[in-house]
């Protein structure tokens, strides 16, 4: 309302003002009512960025596995999946020098980057199914390089070729090509992450499967830069074999020494009990001639160690047996090669609830051969049966601690390879990775596993991603298929595969007056294993009835990506929240509460496992009522030839500014035929500035209106000083968008006057 159009002294004011409570049950004083809702997990199967289901849509092989849908296929109806994964030879990028194929790379990207799934990327440099995998340019170009034949390592005659990894011309023409994919695609949105695939057959980190040629960690330190040299914004993937290439054997030596065995805990094994047996030998010996002899020896020339318990929830106890222990006097002299004993047992339940390592203590008088290794068997304690004889693995920290420092992720592309509980062996070397960066879990092409019987029901799969604390899990064969087989694992894994974040209760206001804060007490919790690796922050948005945003507010003091997590049990909660003003331009009005996650600016970006979701990715959990700084009903109306008489009543919900007066309108086809305020002094508008509830009368002339005309009478307060403003009117509960109040008609027939109200008349 603009003072030009006030006219003064035409509206007439009733006597009689009557004190009140506030409206819509908001308090007068005080802290504004809050509700708190409890909410509960669907047990929805979420597809949210930087975790989920891998497809392998070239497998080294680019024929297997996704390669061979239909153009049109994406696998919409795959749950979980959310990247496509390109392990394919360098030499079909790169087939002549300097010339590229990136079609091969482009193609499935943007086929799968139109539904919103991203790619990642290992380029390979020796296959056991193709001569070149390093294109033979190079071998042209006078890289050293060996042919060799699976199983047998290298031979003249060997139908396969893989470069020396430490060749100058090898790794100056593999800089110039990751430099030319690095210009191509790092810092690419579509592009999750870049596998450090240069090293080892397959691109997996080690020789074993083809010329067994044993490196030093200079190498993969090598191959590890040249990567972080060009990919300098896309995340990177380190290979767990790194570890245990050949080579990385650590030989027993004179003296004490610790080694470790790993396990995995199947379910089966849950309240039963195990004897530990260990000892020394010699590979490519029979198994019994070629075992050491121990200081108490035996037909069998194994020592018992230890009693193993696996309790019904999975716990596993040991207890070690007494052994002679020679080391702490002389040893024997007779001929005795060592002794052993148990060390301890490694295990944590809430971050690795599924494996464990078994430490063994070796004591050696002399100096045995290179060849020489421990071993370690659990039997049944009831029967005496051998029931596993467990991988001694090995941890190179300093490795280990180069990749996790340097920012890499961690992959292990070697689950169930063999059967529980041999499942995995690399799930302590994750220990190093997951909090800062993601993990990656490639479990063994499907078919093969079952085939050979490791794969049985797939629950090491699931058991691999809590202990590793995995972001991505692989359709490692055709997908179809691989569904098929695993509708139960594969719903099992998505609902801990990467993060899940959980509001697990929101309190909020349910009603208030505008102007007062709007309070949010909110508990969240990360039941996935694994954290986003990005910032992700809680927010309120309310929306009005017409599907609009109202208000949105970002708890940008809660960052969810610092939840804490569990592989196993109930990560803790935390708490957050804060008192919130509303924006400005906020009605009154009944308001749809919907909470979201996404960045600072609160736009959505995660679903969440609750219902009540909309496309928005927000989710209703209530209603807020927001009261104005008034409502206004009439009472009655009549009129007159010359003047139209209102009864009304006023609740005021708090006290209004000094100056601030209620007007009139009168409007005809939005044309303002008269707009009237009472004398600011008046004694009933200083009563009206304070809470309560007032009744007032208003007379307003229709001198205006001509037969025929139809007007609108509209009714408001203001506070004139605050002239062009956006908060010159106050706002009233229920209003028009300009915040004035409809509160009847007006129509002239002739010389008659009628007029009707807009609002059932109260009490």
């Amino acid at each position: 309302m603009r003072k030009h159009d006030l006219q003064w002294g035409q509206v007439q004011w009733g006597r009689g003002i009557l004190m009140g409570a506030a409206l819509l049950g908001v308090p007068a004083f005080g802290e504004p009512a809050m509700v708190s809702v409890r909410l509960k997990d669907n047990g929805a199967e979420l597809r949210n960025p930087g975790m989920g289901w891998v497809l392998h849509y070239y497998d080294n092989v680019p024929a297997h596995y996704g390669s061979r849908l239909r153009p049109a296929d994406t696998l919409p109806d795959w749950p979980g999946l959310n990247l496509i994964y390109l392990r394919i030879p360098w030499s079909y990028v790169e087939p002549e020098e300097g010339h590229f194929d990136w079609s091969v790379l482009d193609t499935p990207m943007q086929r799968f980057a139109d539904r919103g799934v991203p790619a990642a990327l290992r380029l390979t440099c020796s296959e056991s199914w193709m001569r070149y995998a390093t294109p033979r340019w190079v071998e042209e170009a006078g890289a050293k390089g060996y042919s060799f034949r699976p199983g047998a390592g290298i031979v003249p005659d060997g139908p396969f070729w893989e470069p020396d990894y430490d060749d100058p011309v090898f790794l100056d023409k593999l800089d110039r090509f990751l430099g030319a994919v690095a210009r191509r695609y790092d810092g690419n949105p579509g592009m999750a992450f870049i596998d450090v695939g240069s090293f080892g057959v397959w691109g997996e980190g080690h020789t074993w499967s083809s010329t067994r040629k044993e490196y030093p960690k200079s190498t993969i330190i090598k191959h590890i830069d040249m990567h972080r040299k060009h990919f300098r914004k896309t995340m990177l993937i380190g290979m767990d074999d790194f570890l245990s290439r050949p080579g990385t054997a650590i030989p027993l030596n004179t003296g004490t020494q610790t080694r470790s065995f790993d396990l995995v805990l199947p379910r089966e094994w849950r309240s039963r009990e195990f004897r530990l047996l260990a000892g020394l030998w010699q590979p490519g010996r029979a198994e019994q001639q070629g075992r050491l002899r121990p200081v108490e020896d035996s037909s069998e020339r194994r020592t018992a160690i230890a009693t193993l318990r696996v309790a019904e929830d999975g716990r596993p106890r040991a207890e070690a047996m007494p052994v002679p222990w020679p080391p702490n006097a002389a040893w024997p002299a007779d001929g005795t090669d060592f002794a052993v004993r148990f060390a301890g047992l490694r295990h944590d339940p809430a971050q690795q609830p599924h494996s464990l390592k078994v430490d063994l203590e070796i004591a050696i008088p002399g100096t045995p051969p290179a060849s020489v290794r421990p071993f370690l068997h659990l039997l049944d304690g009831p029967s005496g049966a051998t029931v596993f004889a467990p991988h001694e693995e090995r941890e190179d920290e300093e490795l280990t601690a180069y990749m996790a420092d340097n920012g890499l992720g961690l992959r292990d592309d070697s689950i169930l390879v063999g059967p529980p509980p041999a499942a995995y062996f690399h799930a302590a070397m994750a220990q190093g990775f997951w909090r800062r960066a993601p993990v990656v879990l490639e479990c063994e092409h499907y078919g093969g596993s079952r085939q050979r019987g490791c794969w049985q029901d797939g629950s090491g799969f699931l058991q691999a991603v809590e202990d590793y604390h995995a972001s991505y899990a692989s359709i490692h064969w055709w997908p179809d298929e691989f569904l098929e087989g695993n509708r139960d694992l594969v719903r099992d894994i998505n609902r801990r595969l990467g993060y899940r974040l959980m509001p697990v209760e929101v309190g909020f206001t349910a009603a208030l007056t505008l102007g007062e804060p709007f309070t949010v007490r909110w508990e969240w919790r990360n039941d996935g294993v694994a954290p986003p690796y990005r910032d992700l922050f809680p927010a309120v948005t309310l929306r009005d009835r017409e599907g609009g945003l109202a208000a949105v507010l970002v708890d940008d003091a809660t960052n969810l990506r610092d939840l804490d997590v569990t592989a196993a049990g109930v990560p803790p909660a935390r708490f957050g929240g804060g008192r919130f003003r509303l924006p400005f331009q906020l009605g009154s009005g009944v308001y749809e509460v919907l909470v979201s996650v996404g960045d600072r600016a609160g736009r959505p970006l995660i679903a969440l496992p609750v219902d009540g979701g909309d496309p928005s990715l927000r989710y209703r959990v209530g209603e807020c009522r927001i009261a104005g700084d008034y409502a206004l009903r009439v009472t009655s109306a009549s009129a007159s030839a010359a003047k139209i008489v209102l009864q009304l009543v006023w609740e005021v919900h708090r006290p209004l500014p000094e100056t601030a007066v209620p007007f009139f309108h009168l409007e005809r086809g939005g044309t303002l035929l008269h707009a009237a305020s009472p004398p600011a002094a008046a004694a009933e508008v200083a009563a009206l500035r304070r809470p309560g509830t007032h009744r007032l009368s208003a007379e307003l002339p229709c001198d205006a209106l001509g037969t025929g005309d139809r007007a609108t009478i509209l009714a408001g307060i203001w506070v004139p000083e605050r002239i062009g403003r956006e908060d010159e009117r106050l706002i009233p509960d229920s209003g028009t968008p300009d915040r004035r109040v409809l509160v009847g008609y007006a129509r002239m027939e002739g010389d008659q006057l009628t007029v009707t109200p807009t609002q059932t008349p109260g009490p």
